[in-house]
């Protein structure tokens, strides 16, 4: 009855610090801001989708200059070579990066994917006023709309998912540490532990890899957002797999912990 309890604590602390592991990650790069910008930034690098964002900025620039019509389609030649080369711009990284963040509020805020071209539009004024000698408004915030669907009560729960890993990782400890006190070898305990949370790590890790070719299939038909979505689930995918190495090593060395200490156990009844 005492290998059966531990054996299901067990269990439940390996699945609990899996659930705990995939909370900590989104929270630390999908709810926060932040650590949104920080894991989309080499988006600002991928061709594919800059050609489409690159459109989107100049349609919303030529709209957005508030100079009569004569003048904007005077400088509308001006607006695409400013445009075509915004990503040379010194300016570029920091505007990309305001860019990911505001669009993550206005996502968040809104429970609908939006993209805000607040910082690019205004980074394309300022080269537009360099080059004409015109002065160009402050674009603002900027967003539009990626998709019509109404994602409200999807980012509400995967921000209290996030949220909660803390509990989720405490859980986890206390079904371990309750698991090693009613098991009758605890060596042999701790080395399953190891044991299933490395076997937790390898399927998450199995499971992101397929994150890109089931977010291309489920792509939407905005452009933008094909692009978006396309270009950074690999970068998702590579982040959480390296996120995992760490887990799975430190829990590959309370395997190797558990296999020693038992080692050693029966080694001492020997010489008894």
């Amino acid at each position: 009855m005492r290998s059966f309890g531990s054996a299901i604590l067990v269990l439940a602390a390996v699945l609990l610090a899996g659930t705990a592991a995939c909370g900590a990650w989104l929270a630390q790069n999908v709810v926060s801001a932040e650590g949104f910008a920080r894991l989309a930034q080499p988006l600002g690098e991928n061709q594919a989708f800059q050609s489409e964002l690159s459109a989107a900025v100049a349609e919303q620039a030529g709209a957005s200059s508030g100079l009569p019509d004569v003048i904007a389609q005077f400088i509308e030649p001006v607006v695409q070579e400013v445009v075509s080369g915004i990503q040379q711009d010194p300016g570029y990284p920091g505007a990309w990066t305001q860019t990911l963040e505001q669009s993550h509020t206005a996502t968040f805020d809104s429970g609908m994917p939006t993209l805000d071209l607040g910082p690019l539009l205004n980074l394309v004024g300022a080269g537009v006023a360099e080059k004409t000698g015109t002065d160009v408004p402050d674009a603002g915030s900027r967003p539009i709309a990626l998709s019509s669907a109404d994602a409200s009560e999807q980012l509400a729960g995967l921000t209290r998912f996030a949220d909660a890993w803390p509990m989720f990782a405490a859980a986890a400890v206390l079904a371990a540490l309750l698991g090693l006190l009613v098991a009758r070898r605890r060596s042999t305990t701790l080395a399953l532990i190891g044991a299933g949370a490395v076997g937790v790590g390898a399927a998450l890790w199995l499971l992101a890899g397929v994150v890109p070719a089931v977010a291309e299939r489920q792509a939407p038909s905005n452009p933008v957002a094909s692009s978006f979505i396309t270009a950074l689930a690999p970068e998702a995918a590579a982040a959480f797999q390296a996120w995992l190495i760490p887990l799975m090593l430190g829990a590959a060395v309370l395997c190797v912990a558990g296999l020693v200490f038992r080692f050693a156990a029966g080694n001492r009844r020997r010489v008894r």
